[in-house]
């Protein structure tokens, strides 16, 4: 069984991370998990090492910064986890690596963080945190743009999963045994969606159009062999456009309350489809999981 014993929270303290924290309470109860709440007091990469810390030392009084934090903290966690046990963790560093590693010593289960979302360029590069988590993290992890504005309500039993796939048996016949185990034991329906990339919205309602269609029966035949392979047999959605605004226009209309993706191609060092799956965090319009 799928399951999430040990939940590990990252917060900045921003307004992110408390509209994140309803999510995080009710899949903690779902799965009765225990929640690691995190912050990292993040220290500018030019002072790591032994002169460079003695000389932002001289600059800011890190051990007044570290209680101030530890103080805010506390605040966050009466606010947001009264009624919840939690075991709050305070650490100084490059936020990404830490959160990664505190993941590995705890053995945790997942990573649950908001993504702050500065557009297209910075997801391309994978500049931010949440980018860099995805890319190091041994674990499953959920993440949210904007949870405060998503129509999906936290406490709402998952009814309507998507999984984004690439239709290579390599990569997604993992994704589609773990994403089907998870929507049969959430009981929720489970459909899966793949983007065709290279045709416009116009050309892919044209009535006839040889090229088009030689190319949308190729994939939808690699998918029905990945299924096979796979031992599913799920409904599939193949629709033309970018990969995050195929997902989301998809996640609209099936009012989907997950979206799950894989990890594996992000974790090569020029992995193409980084990209596509920061697409994906970036644009839904729910949370999704990457494993």
């Amino acid at each position: 069984m799928i399951s999430f014993p040990r939940i590990l929270f990252p917060v900045d303290l921003s307004q992110q991370s408390h509209a994140a924290a309803p999510f995080v309470k009710a899949l903690a109860n779902r799965f009765h998990s225990d929640i690691t709440l995190l912050h990292v007091v993040e220290v500018p990469p030019a002072w790591y090492g032994a002169s460079g810390e003695a000389a932002f030392g001289a600059w800011v009084d890190m051990p007044e910064l570290v209680e101030a934090r530890r103080n805010e903290l506390a605040a966050f966690r009466t606010e947001e986890f009264e009624e919840v046990s939690v075991q709050p963790c305070i650490q100084s560093g490059d936020a990404a690596a830490i959160i990664a590693r505190v993941a590995h010593q705890k053995n945790i289960s997942l990573i649950m963080m908001p993504t702050h979302g500065y557009g297209p360029v910075r997801g391309l590069l994978m500049g931010s945190v949440t980018a860099k988590v995805l890319h190091d993290a041994e674990c499953p992890v959920w993440t949210a743009t904007h949870p405060g504005d998503m129509a999906v309500r936290p406490e709402r039993e998952w009814r309507q999963i998507l999984c984004a796939i690439r239709a290579e048996a390599a990569k997604d016949i993992p994704l589609l045994h773990w994403a089907a185990q998870f929507a049969s034991e959430q009981r929720a329906c489970l459909r899966l969606v793949h983007a065709v990339s290279g045709f416009e919205e116009e050309q892919f309602n044209c009535t006839e159009d040889p090229l088009r269609d030689f190319v949308f029966n190729v994939a939808r035949e690699r998918i029905a062999k990945l299924q096979e392979q796979a031992g599913t047999s799920l409904n599939v959605s193949v629709e033309a456009g970018r990969t995050g605004h195929v997902v989301r226009e998809l996640a609209l209309r099936e009012q989907a309350d997950l979206v799950v993706i894989g990890r594996g191609v992000i974790q090569k060092p020029l992995g193409r489809l980084r990209s596509n799956a920061y697409a994906i965090v970036r644009d839904a319009p729910c949370p999704v999981i990457s494993v």
